[in-house]
């Protein structure tokens, strides 16, 4: 198991995000890289509205748990999690697919072609693999999305 370092859950780490937020909700690991709290920061200032984090820093184990990819980004490298899966606070009730693609838009605008991201129907997957200088591509094929003819 995978066993990235632990900070103190009451720490700001960017502007709009505690440390608890990114936590491994089996191992308690929650580091996370600088540019994707700043980036995450960045998309909630444009939105103008709160954004929860679903799933940031996984262990191994917890990662298998969920389904995630072998090499997942959410997955520490040396201690530091590159991913995170977003979506709107459940107060807000703004989880509507025309409000995750919103989401979708903003992250991809503000990302610039330098992380990778994902569209999911009730979420938004953003990485930092440019970081840790990997392909920026990633086969989304498994993913069941509705065939338009």
């Amino acid at each position: 198991m995978v066993r990235g370092k632990v900070m103190d859950d009451s720490i700001w780490v960017g502007q709009h995000f505690q440390a608890k937020e990114f936590r491994c909700p089996c191992c308690g690991a929650n580091t996370v890289s600088h540019e994707l709290v700043k980036t995450l920061d960045m998309v909630r200032k444009k939105l103008g509205t709160p954004i929860r984090i679903n799933s940031a820093v996984r262990c191994v184990a917890h990662n298998k748990s969920v389904g995630g990819a072998v090499q997942s980004y959410h997955i520490p490298r040396e201690g530091i999690g590159y991913a995170a899966d977003i979506t709107f606070g459940r107060i807000y009730n703004k989880a509507l697919p025309l409000n995750i693609i919103r989401l979708f838009i903003t992250a991809t605008d503000i990302l610039m072609g330098k992380g990778g991201i994902i569209l999911y129907p009730a979420w938004v997957h953003v990485d930092m693999r440019h970081e840790l200088e990997c392909n920026p591509y990633r086969d989304v094929s498994k993913f069941a999305w509705p065939r338009i003819s």
